[in-house]
């Protein structure tokens, strides 16, 4: 679906290679500072990152049956659902064979909001954001760098003691 998607106008694709990890993971971070050394353990643990970020409906529900699917097909844990005033997020998660850490992690984030553009009354405008990340990873690690980085969901993952 990253792939389907991460051209198309209507999305904001998110894409970094395992090399880029690998060169940020090589930057010279000074020790003494405790959110660089989180920053390079976040770093050093992720092979592959891809995120998808839309408001159109058909594409909402091209990457809602995407997710419903590959969850299953995947054998993916469904670990973590936050439900807020307006926003729906749904965690998902591969762990490592030893259980130590997660090897995959799909966030997957449905929010909405008053469309201020629209001239009908309670209108709502609707924002999707798809996360899969791969690697030796822990949730908390993913939550910092999805703040750092301040994609959807952040606050809500903060809300939730992540």
């Amino acid at each position: 679906i990253f792939e389907k998607f991460q051209n198309n106008k209507n999305v904001t694709s998110i894409s970094i290679t395992p090399r880029m990890f690998q060169m940020l993971g090589n930057i010279a971070i000074s020790s003494d500072d405790p959110e660089s050394k989180s920053l390079n353990e976040i770093i050093n643990g992720i092979r592959s990152f891809k995120a998808l970020i839309t408001g159109s409906y058909d594409i909402i529900t091209q990457m809602t049956k995407w997710v419903e699917a590959t969850s299953k097909k995947e054998d993916f844990d469904h670990i973590f659902t936050i439900t807020e005033e307006n926003i729906k997020m749904n965690i998902y998660a591969k762990y490592r064979e030893d259980d130590s850490a997660l090897k995959t992690i799909l966030i997957f984030s449905k929010g909405f909001s008053n469309d201020q553009n629209n001239s009908k009354e309670n209108t709502k405008k609707v924002e999707v954001f798809l996360l899969l990340v791969e690697g030796n990873i822990s949730i908390e690690n993913i939550s910092k760098l999805i703040g750092i980085m301040n994609l959807p969901g952040s606050d809500q993952l903060k809300k939730a003691g992540i």
